[in-house]
């Protein structure tokens, strides 16, 4: 149990340690993350002076930069955007966080005027999932282990319950053959008794005649 414990706790002390750099300033760009870390996914050199920034993931916006300011970020609790080096960090990285992303910049008139894609990876599943599978498997094993010390202590009591009977019909029977003994002695005895009486009745009377 407690080699469980502490292997959950280093998953996760290793999750969340992990930082990925990835730069956005090429279109189509790969980026690989881990679960429970953080990436930096560079945007551009800076976005002072930008009049407008849009990064989407699919449908979804995720950023939205106007006049020097940040308008929307859909997951601040976990992210935040450094405007000097146009870099936007994600904490705590999820599997949903796997995507498309997309980065929409637009001229002062409001018009589009670059595009550029990133496809983010996120690998790895929650510590806590892992943590709580491997015990899952432990907790199996030591219920299968157990069943097996019942099985053969129950086959052992088994063994001696029947090797008890064995013996006890043994003894019955030993004791049933001696009382046979006993009873066909004793009957013999009583015949030899009665032929010698007969024979010795029989030479009394014949010495009489």
């Amino acid at each position: 149990m407690e080699a469980t414990v502490g292997l959950l706790f280093l998953l996760i002390g290793v999750s969340y340690g992990v930082e990925t750099f990835c730069d956005a300033r090429q279109d189509g760009a790969q980026c690989l993350g881990s679960w429970g870390g953080t990436v930096f996914v560079k945007l551009m050199d800076q976005a002072s002076g930008a009049p407008r920034i849009d990064w989407m993931k699919g449908a979804t916006l995720i950023l939205r930069w106007r006049n020097n300011a940040i308008v929307a970020n859909t997951i601040m609790s976990r992210s935040e955007f450094i405007p000097n080096n146009g870099t936007f960090r994600i904490n705590n990285l999820r599997n949903s966080d796997s995507g498309k992303y997309t980065l929409n910049l637009f001229d002062s008139e409001g018009k589009e005027k670059i595009t550029r894609n990133l496809q983010l990876s996120v690998e790895g599943q929650s510590p806590i999932r892992v943590g709580a599978i491997s015990a899952l498997v432990f907790y199996l094993i030591l219920l299968l282990v157990c069943v097996i010390i019942l099985c053969v202590q129950s086959k052992k009591q088994k063994c001696k319950e029947k090797l008890n009977a064995d013996l006890t019909y043994i003894d019955v029977r030993v004791v049933q053959q001696q009382g046979r003994k006993s009873v066909k002695q004793n009957m013999e005895e009583e015949v030899e008794y009665s032929q010698i009486k007969t024979a010795g009745d029989f030479s009394r009377i014949k010495q009489k005649t």
